[in-house]
Order: C-alpha cells, then sequence, then structure tokens
C-alpha cells in the first residue's frame, strides 16, 4: 500500500466504508454479508491494513484517525450484524415454505430408559414393607466402628471385624471409621436417638441401603444392598416378626409362599433364626436350586438381644424388640432366575433388557 498521510489515511476509511456500505446493501444472502465482513475487517481486510499502518503516525495523527476508524466500525458492524439477521429470517422463510412435512417417513426410535433390576427389586420390596407399616430410614455408609460393631455386641477379635471382611477407612480422632457392613448402625443410631426423646415407643422402621464387606464371587460382591427391619415395643414377639416376614414373602414372591425359622446366633440378636422360604423354583417339591431340600434361605433374624439395649441406653428389662435382615441381591436373583450376582453389575444392555421382562 502506498505511504499515506494522516489526511489521506481518514479519507481512505470513509471510502472504504462507503464502499462497504453498498456491497451490504447489495448483499442478498447471509453468506454474501459474511464475505464483506471478511473483506474489510478479515485479518488482510482493506480496514484491517489501514489500521495496522497507524504505528507509522505520531500520537496526535493516531488519536484522529483512531476515532474516524471507531465510527467506521461500529457503523459497519451494526450494518452487517443487522443485514446478516435479515437475509438468514428470509432464508429461513423460504426453506420452510419449499419444505413439506411426510407423515409416512418413520420416525426416529429412543427406547425408554427402565429403572435398574436391583432398584426396581428395592422399591417393591420398601413398598411392601411400608404396607406391613414399617417406615423406611436412612443413615450413613461411612460409619463409626462403634456404631457397626461394639453397640451391636460385637465383641473385640470377632471375625467380622477382622480385615477380611470389613472395608477399614480411617481414623477419625479415636473413632475408626469403616464402610458399614450392614445396615445395622442405623438401627444403633434410632435408639440412641429414641433414647435421648424419653425413650419414645413404639419404633417400627425398615432399613434399606448399601453395605459393603470385601468378598467377591458369583453369589456376593463388594457392594450390595440390604434392608433391615427394626420393632421396638414392651410386647414385640417373635410371632410379630414372623407375621411381618410371612407377609413379605407372600406378597415379594407368591402368595403360596411358606416361611419357616431355623435356630441360628447373630451378636446382635437372641433367640436368633435363620429364615426360609419354600423354592420359588419347585414351590417346594424338591430341585438343584435348593438342593431337594425345597427350602432357600432367604434372611436372618430374631430378638433384639438385651446387650444391644443395654449399650444403647435402654433398660433391657422393660424393653422387647425384633430385626431382621434380607439382601435384595439375593432377592432379586431368586425372582428373575439369575444365576451370577456378577451379572448385576456388568452393565450389558442385552442382560438389563431381558431382566425387564
Amino acid at each position: 500500500m502506498a505511504e499515506l498521510t494522516s489526511s489521506k489515511t481518514i479519507d481512505l476509511l470513509k471510502t472504504l466504508s462507503s464502499e462497504a456500505k453498498e456491497k451490504i446493501s447489495a448483499a442478498k444472502l447471509a453468506v454474501d454479508v459474511e464475505q464483506v465482513r471478511v473483506s474489510y475487517f478479515g485479518k488482510k481486510g482493506f480496514i484491517s491494513e489501514v489500521l495496522a499502518s497507524l504505528k507509522n503516525f505520531n500520537a496526535e495523527a493516531r488519536k484522529e484517525i483512531g476515532q474516524v476508524s471507531n465510527q467506521v466500525r461500529e457503523e459497519l458492524e451494526s450494518l452487517l450484524s443487522q443485514k446478516k439477521a435479515e437475509l438468514e429470517t428470509r432464508e429461513l422463510d423460504q426453506k420452510l415454505l419449499k419444505d413439506q412435512l411426510d407423515p409416512t417417513a418413520p420416525g426416529v426410535f429412543y427406547p425408554r430408559g427402565e429403572l435398574h433390576p436391583i432398584r426396581k427389586v428395592l422399591r417393591e420390596a420398601v413398598q411392601i414393607f411400608e404396607k406391613a407399616g414399617l417406615t423406611p430410614a436412612y443413615g450413613p455408609e461411612v460409619e463409626y466402628e462403634n456404631y457397626c460393631f461394639d453397640k451391636l455386641n460385637f465383641k473385640p477379635g470377632h471375625a467380622a471385624r477382622d480385615m477380611q471382611a470389613t472395608f477399614f477407612v480411617k481414623n477419625q480422632g479415636t473413632e475408626r471409621l469403616v464402610l458399614r457392613t450392614h445396615t445395622s448402625p442405623v438401627q444403633v443410631r434410632i435408639l440412641l436417638k429414641a433414647a435421648q426423646n424419653n425413650f419414645e415407643l413404639p419404633i417400627r422402621v425398615q432399613i434399606p441401603g448399601r453395605v459393603y464387606r470385601v468378598d467377591d464371587d458369583s453369589t456376593h460382591a463388594p457392594m450390595f444392598h440390604q434392608i433391615e427391619g427394626l420393632a421396638v415395643d414392651r410386647t414385640a414377639t417373635m410371632g410379630d416378626l414372623r407375621a411381618v416376614l410371612d407377609y413379605f414373602f407372600r406378597n415379594f414372591f407368591d402368595e403360596k409362599t411358606k416361611i419357616r425359622f431355623r435356630p441360628s446366633f447373630f451378636p446382635f440378636t437372641e433367640p436368633s433364626a435363620e429364615v426360609d422360604a419354600s423354592c420359588v423354583f419347585c414351590k417346594g417339591s424338591g430341585c438343584k436350586v435348593c438342593k431337594q431340600s425345597g427350602w432357600l434361605e432367604v434372611a436372618g433374624a430374631g430378638l433384639v438381644h438385651p446387650e444391644v439395649f443395654d449399650l444403647c441406653g435402654w433398660d433391657s428389662k422393660s424393653v422387647q424388640g425384633w430385626a431382621f435382615g434380607l439382601g435384595i441381591e439375593r432377592l432379586a436373583m431368586l425372582k428373575l432366575g439369575i444365576p451370577d450376582l456378577r451379572l448385576f453389575f456388568e452393565n450389558r444392555l442385552s442382560f438389563l433388557r431381558a431382566a425387564q421382562k
């Protein structure tokens, strides 16, 4: 570009502005407007080149030229924006007038999302227990060792406290934290809170949630789901407990499902029982799943141990309660006929879709 004086530069800017306005006005398409913008304001545009030469002028000239260039830029950018919007709207209107909707064309099918099988089974179980009068209660998954074991009558050295069974997290002051191995710590929290509230009775709760253990095979997982139940009153009996579990399994599996109690041992209940349900596959006649016995183990239960009441601030001689615990994955495997627990966590769409049917 030939050498310019300040006055010539200003005249050139005005001339370029006039040319640009004429081209903007004459533009027929939005793309034409964009070409005008690039021609004048692009990296090698006419006005950009003029402004790049400002470094050759003194301060007074740069100020004078700068005022004119700013005015030119603002005017042109406003016109470019308005013209482009106008043409884009016109082009869209024309396109809509020409295009026709074909109602016979096949639509796009998007499969509807579904709840995970474990989540569905958990919700169903919670709803059945709610009908039996047990209110859902929840608590933290990272728990104090004291709540997870000590107040549930797990003596020091108990196998469940070993590193092979429990994920230990860290120490918080003098307290050790663990990933809870069962939802029973929520029972402890409920008993402690009720003791602070003048031993308010009755207590009838269910506690659904995730639990963690160092275990992983076809029937065990390091993370799984449980529902535990707790009822505390002056006269809570094994008969009440059996009635609730009988109601649950008849509604969850089949109206003809039967249950039985077998003597067992748990640190936090006394007496304790393993709960069996009549086999959902052979209806009690005997098959390979139930090992020809006609029964499947489905839960653990019993009366709350007096030591647990005492450790939670209650008078074990004036109150009685029952509790139970069952695994949701176990129930889901039985209800859906799933042979391997790990299938629930592999997220294979083919399996998940089949499990919804």
